[in-house]
């Protein structure tokens, strides 16, 4: 018998989440369409976390837990993509939550329309506003992130751009969102629509990841190379100035 494969794979990583896991579960629950997965990879909580977890884990819904360590969030992201069975794969963190019932449903219409790789819409914050960010072009991509909570992925994608580097600790998902960005072999959409609610305060928020810094052009270049624009131009002027002063 063929096994009947999930559409969407929600991968949340979770490390101490007691307070806020159940309601991001809840609102994957409730949603109206219902063709997904949940896959829980935890970093050995020293809380409540796993036995919150495994609370849900009666309900209709195919839940998987894992808990075991890892070498922090994006590594957990990677775990859950080699563990996940769906065609669309989208991360959620444990203290987020979708922003309402028909999330799910609306992107999976959208994705029966357009079928792309990938899709992204919206998210909202009390810092980032009530629809953060819009549609992204070659230049805002450089200087802000898609926030994950708002992108859907093919499976496809990580076999073309590889997983989540894991020598960015905090940044990882922008390097990679850059990739696919440009990669012309992945069709990505804009869809405009809030996807999750974003909280504040995460670990993305309070540390720097000054590896992702240092490393920011030349992510950026090396795959905007092929596209015409204008951050490409001004890396060329000053790669062109730099070779002359070093003559």
């Amino acid at each position: 018998m063929q096994e009947v494969r999930p559409f969407f794979s929600i991968i949340i990583p979770t490390y101490n989440a007691s307070s806020t896991l159940a309601t991001a579960i809840d609102s994957i629950l409730s949603q109206t369409f219902t063709s997904f997965e949940i896959i829980i990879m935890d970093g050995e909580s020293s809380d409540t976390t796993v036995q919150i977890a495994k609370s849900f884990l009666n309900l209709d819904h195919f839940i998987s837990i894992t808990s075991q360590s890892d070498d922090g969030i994006y590594d957990a992201m990677n775990n859950g993509i080699k563990k996940a069975r769906g065609l669309y794969l989208y991360f959620l963190g444990a203290d987020d939550y979708l922003i309402d019932t028909t999330v799910l449903a609306d992107i999976h219409q959208q994705l029966f329309l357009t079928s792309t790789d990938v899709i992204y819409g919206n998210v909202q914050s009390p810092s980032l506003g009530s629809s953060y960010m819009g549609k992204f072009d070659d230049q805002l991509i450089f200087h802000k992130n898609i926030a994950h909570q708002s992108i859907f992925f093919h499976r496809r994608v990580f076999e073309l751009t590889g997983y989540f580097n894991l020598k960015y600790r905090t940044h990882a998902d922008w390097a990679h969102n850059i990739n696919w960005f440009f990669n012309s072999e992945i069709t990505n959409q804009y869809f405009n629509r809030v996807i999750a609610h974003y909280a504040d305060g995460g670990y993305s928020s309070r540390t720097k990841d000054h590896y992702f810094r240092k490393d920011l052009f030349s992510i950026y270049y090396l795959n905007a190379i092929n596209r015409n624009s204008k951050l490409k131009v001004i890396f060329n002027i000053t790669k062109g100035l730099f070779s002359r002063i070093t003559r």
